[in-house]
């Protein structure tokens, strides 16, 4: 089955080849479908590009006007402008891009545009978006990335992965709505294995707590390390596990290959991120450091794009312990096939899969799993 997936994959630059090219003519308004703040980032950035920026459309609108330009709904629109070239302005986890290109053309609009279509000629002004990148990051990585489809231990996962790349390229929109039925982070995969046995856990990217205390409620915890960068989220995360009663250390670190001031964008909740201009800055730390003589038994990274990094700097702490895995795959273009290829090369008796969770290639999960029934589950005299 590999050799099939693998040649669907390298079939992909002649699908691409053979798809209608798609741009926006300067002399065309445009307009954008979504005033939310990655809907605002892309009338900037067309406007910086030459381009006029005729207004908005959402469904329901909540006010006539956004940046000066007027924001309309459907009816109001569809009449006069569904001509005109009509950006999706909406790129999120929560709504599906093949369902919003459908509400688009059921409301009429004829020449519509989705994220991946304009983001080669405005990523400059667009900057980092998560997996977004232009088609040549992923078509000129094709043999890499069959070598990371062989990693991958079922067909569930070579069928994901396909599937993501394929969606990112604009050859499989219907993927948007796509998304596995299994519980992220804790199911079948990685549970399992532990059979009721407590579970030493590290949270990279904590957020408000909400992943460790669903661990909670599916497993008995023996400890938690809960890491957390960003100071309004770590307020939360604190004050969210403190009547726990299981123990748990709250650490407001982010994790990284070794200790380092970096800037970061805070304030965004769940989109926080690392930069080299962000807003404030934040400690990082490597779990080889921080968990040095301590035994862990599931390690999961959503590190807001620094997963690499995360995994250089526990790699003493992974040898050892053999430690369940779950790691964020889609904050980089690359994470889709360079993240399973470090993981082969660092982690020796593993089975590695992909599962999508959220809609638009969002919250895709790299899982490895040790195959030894036994992992990391005995109980030594290492400190918890």
């Amino acid at each position: 089955m590999t050799d099939h997936f693998s040649a669907e994959l390298h079939t992909l630059a002649r699908r691409f080849a053979d798809k209608p090219t798609k741009t926006i003519s300067s002399n065309q308004p445009v307009w954008i479908f979504g005033a939310g703040q990655f809907g605002r980032d892309l009338c900037r950035a067309l406007q910086g590009t030459g381009h006029t920026v005729a207004g908005f459309v959402e469904t329901r609108p909540v006010a006539e006007q956004v940046m000066g330009l007027p924001l309309m709904n459907w009816q109001q629109w569809s009449p006069v402008h569904c001509a005109a070239p009509l950006c999706i302005g909406i790129f999120n986890r929560g709504m599906p891009l093949d369902t919003l290109e459908a509400l688009a053309r059921e409301a009429g609009a004829r020449d519509v545009f989705l994220p991946w279509d304009v983001y080669h000629a405005l990523q400059q002004d667009l900057g980092w978006r998560f997996w977004l990148s232009e088609p040549e990051r992923i078509l000129s990585q094709i043999d890499t990335i069959a070598n990371a489809l062989n990693c991958l231990s079922d067909d569930a996962s070579k069928r994901c992965l396909l599937d993501i790349a394929a969606f990112r390229l604009g050859l499989h929109t219907s993927y948007g709505s796509f998304r596995h039925p299994e519980n992220q982070y804790f199911n079948p995969l990685t549970l399992d294995l532990f059979q009721g046995k407590p579970i030493r856990f590290v949270d990279g990217g904590a957020y408000n707590g909400d992943t460790y205390l669903e661990l909670c409620k599916l497993a008995d915890v023996q400890v938690a390390y809960l890491f957390e960068p960003d100071s309004a989220n770590y307020a939360q995360l604190v004050n969210h596990v403190r009547g726990s009663t299981h123990p748990v250390q709250c650490l407001p670190l982010g994790l990284s290959d070794g200790y380092r001031i970096l800037g970061f964008s805070a304030g965004q909740g769940e989109g926080a991120s690392i930069t080299e201009n962000g807003t404030t800055h934040i400690a990082v730390t490597a779990l080889d450091d921080v968990l040095a003589g301590h035994t862990v038994d599931f390690i999961k990274l959503d590190v807001e794009g620094a997963e690499m990094q995360a995994l250089q700097g526990a790699q003493q702490l992974i040898r050892r312990c053999r430690p369940v895995l779950s790691l964020s795959l889609y904050h980089h273009p690359h994470d889709l096939w360079e993240l399973p290829l470090m993981l082969t090369r660092l982690c020796e008796g593993y089975r590695f899969y992909i599962r999508q969770h959220f809609f638009n290639s969002f919250d895709s999960v790299l899982y490895g799993v040790p195959q030894s029934a036994s992992m990391a589950l005995q109980k030594d005299s290492n400190p918890a």
